[in-house]
């Protein structure tokens, strides 16, 4: 990643990474729920399964058909009917392969349909990814039982392949040791957890207000000068929330 300090103004129209989906974002303030991976489906499977067996009634029935029609032709009392026989005998043993190989290509285009549903379902939701500074609190248990509690900020950052990820850095770290009332870990944890929630709506609000003022110049942009104009638009739009932010009271914690 490019890493670095940038404004957010510096993340208007530029995607999310799809590296995004593989980062560990559970729990985190404004993030929506990660799509599903789809693995391979029992259709697949039954497919197979069903072609090997079709495979092998063809096989088998084919011999027994050409067996038979062949008997009755050298006991000269098969006629006709005798020779349909051993000739679709011998097409069946000849082509019983082939349902294998169909029931794996349907397979693998049921397959294909699901990955393609998945990965429109992944590009969905990069797109629905804003780039703006998330908090969130995680608590762990460690070895002797002791309680750890962290406050952490997901930080969007410019990649090499110029879209935004996210960088995480611990800010607060409380611990607790195994005897701490339950009392005392559930009344610091929520305390950090609204910090965390109006620290993430601030920045919502700010990146809401820099965004909306940038789409709306960019509607009528035209060219690298109508574009510079929208990002000035943007600029000032947060430079007067950041204001206003500043002239309210401050939060009670």
């Amino acid at each position: 990643m490019a890493g670095g300090d940038a404004s957010l103004v510096d993340f208007l129209g530029v995607a999310a990474d799809p590296r995004l989906l593989h980062q560990d974002l559970d729990g985190v303030p404004g993030i929506p729920p990660r799509p599903a991976i789809d693995a391979a489906g029992p259709a697949h499977a039954r497919l197979v399964a069903a072609g090997s067996l079709t495979t092998a009634i063809t096989l088998f029935g084919g011999a027994a058909l050409a067996v038979w029609g062949a008997a009755r032709l050298l006991k000269g009392s098969g006629g006709l009917m005798a020779v349909v026989l051993l000739i679709l005998g011998l097409a069946l043993v000849a082509t019983h392969w082939g349902w294998v190989h169909v029931a794996e290509y349907v397979g693998v285009s049921i397959d294909q349909r699901h990955g393609q549903a998945g990965q429109r379902r992944e590009r969905v939701w990069l797109a629905e990814l804003e780039p703006y500074p998330r908090f969130a609190v995680r608590t762990s248990v460690g070895g002797d039982a002791s309680t750890t509690v962290e406050r952490a900020l997901y930080r969007p950052v410019l990649t090499d392949a110029g879209m935004f990820a996210f960088d995480r850095s611990v800010r607060e770290v409380r611990h607790f040791d195994a005897d701490a009332p339950a009392e005392e870990i559930a009344a610091e944890l929520e305390a950090l957890r609204r910090r965390a929630r109006l620290a993430t709506d601030r920045q919502h609000e700010r990146w809401e207000a820099a965004a909306a003022a940038y789409d709306a110049e960019l509607v009528h942009a035209h060219d690298e000068r109508d574009r510079l104009a929208a990002r000035r638009a943007a600029a000032v739009a947060l430079s007067d929330h950041l204001n206003a932010s500043l002239r309210e009271p401050p939060l009670v914690e």
